[in-house]
């Protein structure tokens, strides 16, 4: 029997699990690995625990859970430990810096996101995407047999993610989930005072829980009157480039981002060429509500359909096209003296839904720090585009996202400023 020696609150079947996900990425194993991540969902979705063989497991069975491992913030990345560094290289989780203590953290990565990241970037399917151009195979560079079973495994891959993140999201709206939220307030060390039904027992199911509201004297806009100052949209995790071209240079590899392919309209696209970008990625953990940067009026939104790929570096890093395949909402808003930008919330894995609340329809007006609209279940996205050379971003986040390495920060506070304001 597998041995618990760093999680106490963990179970055997944690570590189980884990093993046997080495054991297939070590025999390079997908169909294991499909199964594998199946079977986490499915413990989740039996009544199981969050953290006991499910969604949570830990990544790494044989160490502790790093994530609330703090380093000062003079270390630089090679006077890290070097399991740490270890960990980082295999993809158990990311480094980021907390804004307010300066700290570097190490977050581990819940191990169906593991799984889902290596079938996807890693994998077959992975290994022959740049065979495709533009949805075209080029069947000089494969035989039609080898293109169709390249279909059917990217198919089947997609229908994977789908299939098992409508299944989590289903759950977590059954009344039965409730049994869920005390071990995930645990694993993540949340601080139920801040949020306005402290007491886990006044939710009627998980996604109610997960989409909590916060209590708004815990999170203060910055300069809230004034609209030349952009604040932080959401709860997250941080990294901002003043061009889209930095950005693609330093965090975004997916061969085709482009703000064409991730509005899907190249007119709006020609509105926002090489414009300044923030991306706001929501952990588990995170406050889950979305909220606007500066006062604003919706001139435009649209859904878009997509899949479900998990939005974590280590995935937005290599060449996966995330952001423009998944499941995402492109909102257009304008402020009260002109200046325009756009929003886009995006749905990932293991993230079912996207609910605009205040900011649904064309015409509804937000001011600075009112809610706009939440995700149900899982970590994710908002991506924000404002016209090039029209903002400024603050000099800490600049020089952190150059790292590259993203900043834990919170909603309100203070992100950048407009020019010429």
């Amino acid at each position: 029997m597998l041995t618990n020696n760093y999680h106490p609150e963990y179970t055997d079947e944690h570590f189980k699990l884990s093993k046997e996900v080495e054991e297939h990425l070590a025999n390079n194993d997908h169909e294991g690995l499909m199964k594998a991540f199946s079977k986490s969902v499915d413990s989740t979705t039996s009544g199981k625990s969050l953290v006991q063989g499910g969604i949570h497991s830990p990544s790494n069975a044989s160490h502790p859970k790093w994530y609330h491992r703090k380093l000062p913030g003079w270390v630089h990345f090679h006077m890290i430990p070097e399991n740490l560094m270890v960990s980082v290289k295999k993809r158990y989780g990311n480094f980021v810096v907390d804004r307010e203590t300066k700290e570097y953290k190490y977050e581990e990565m819940p191990i169906a996101t593991r799984v889902g990241m290596h079938l996807l970037f890693a994998g077959y399917a992975e290994e022959h995407r740049e065979f495709f151009k533009n949805g075209v195979y080029s069947v000089s560079t494969r035989s039609l047999t080898q293109m169709s079973y390249i279909v059917v495994e990217l198919n089947t891959l997609h229908h994977l993610f789908q299939t098992e993140t409508l299944k989590e999201g289903a759950y977590f709206d059954d009344p039965k989930s409730v049994s869920q939220i005390p071990a995930f307030i645990q694993h993540y060390g949340l601080d139920m005072s801040e949020y306005e039904r402290p007491d886990p027992k006044d939710y009627t199911n998980f996604n109610d829980f997960f989409a909590r509201k916060i209590k708004p004297e815990r999170r203060p806009i910055d300069s809230a009157q004034d609209n030349s100052i952009i604040t932080a949209a959401a709860d997250c995790r941080l990294v901002v480039f003043p061009t889209v071209s930095k950005a693609t240079e330093m965090w975004i590899k997916g061969k085709k981002f482009t703000l064409g392919t991730l509005f899907q309209d190249n007119e709006l696209a020609k509105d926002y060429e090489d414009g300044s970008v923030a991306i706001f990625r929501l952990a588990p953990q995170d406050y889950h509500r979305y909220h606007a940067p500066a006062s604003c009026t919706v001139e435009t939104i649209k859904e878009i359909p997509g899949t479900y790929y998990t939005v974590n570096p280590c995935a937005v890093k290599e060449d996966l096209n995330v952001f423009t395949e998944n499941h995402r909402c492109v909102a257009t808003l304008k402020q009260a003296d002109g200046k325009k930008f756009a929003m886009v919330f995006v749905g990932a894995l293991l993230v079912g839904t996207i609910v605009n609340t205040n900011a649904a329809k064309p015409g509804d007006s937000v001011l600075k720090g009112d809610e706009m609209g939440c995700f149900q279940y899982g970590g994710s996205t908002v991506i924000a585009v404002f016209p090039k050379g029209e903002v400024t971003w603050d000099d800490d986040l600049l020089k952190n996202s150059e790292q590259p390495v993203e900043t834990i920060i919170k909603m309100g506070t203070h992100v950048g400023q407009f020019n010429n304001a």
